[in-house]
């Protein structure tokens, strides 16, 4: 069970138009939130090449602990089921060391950009080509997956008007 420090920074982005057909399909991610209690969450995914994985995190901002297991396609099924209505799905594209995530549903229009670094205070790269950002969200507890899993399905499309409404995208 790997434990340990995810150290991540996330990003509202606008992607040009006709990028997204440059990517291929994507990985289409599912996610549910059994717990997400200030700043513990308790996530179990499913859409990831080593299967169902449960992870367990703390804290908030730039560095966040860290605990994940793979489990049986039975378990990962009882944990959604638990989540009752706080599940998302979004399709990730990896470019280089950055994620893209376009979510899906009743989120669709919201992007994110994510990078993992080795440090806090290692310097970002470059965006990819096709890809501006708005404004980093890492402190921002209100774009990460457990909170935006919270929003109830009424109030998911407001939000994300919202996000891009501030920034004037």
């Amino acid at each position: 069970m790997p434990s340990g420090f995810e150290i991540e920074r996330r990003f509202l982005v606008r992607v040009r138009e006709g990028f997204w057909t440059g990517l291929g399909p994507g990985m289409r991610l599912r996610q549910g939130y059994v717990l997400a209690k200030g700043a513990a969450s308790v996530r179990i995914r499913t859409g990831e090449p080593r299967g169902a994985v449960l992870t367990v995190k703390s804290g908030s901002g730039l560095k966040r602990r860290e605990v994940e297991t793979v489990v049986p396609p039975e378990v990962a099924e009882a944990l959604f089921t638990a989540s009752e209505r706080r599940v998302l799905e979004k399709v990730r594209f990896r470019i280089g060391r950055w994620e893209l995530d376009r979510f899906v549903g009743s989120l669709s229009g919201l992007t994110l950009l994510e990078i993992e670094l080795d440090r806090v205070d290692e310097p970002i790269p470059e965006p990819p080509d096709g890809v501006s950002l708005l404004r980093e969200v890492t402190m921002d507890n209100m774009f990460t997956s457990a909170n935006l899993a919270h929003l109830p399905e009424t109030e998911r499309k407001v939000f994300v008007t919202r996000a891009y409404e501030v920034v004037g995208a």
